[in-house]
């Protein structure tokens, strides 16, 4: 997951966008994409919720 959030947020530094070229970055540096996009999407409020 930390590999995916480092490729996100590289991907950010040479498109400021979630278009299709930034989706195609993400790609490149992680593969697919989509099984970890789900992780968060399934984990991510329980992430919010720590240390509250």
């Amino acid at each position: 997951m930390i590999d995916y959030l480092a490729a996100h947020e590289v991907a950010h530094l040479v498109h400021a966008d979630h278009s299709p070229a930034y989706w195609a970055v993400v790609q490149r540096l992680v593969g697919d994409h989509h099984p970890h996009r789900k992780w968060l999407r399934d984990n991510g409020p329980a992430l919010h919720a720590v240390g509250r």
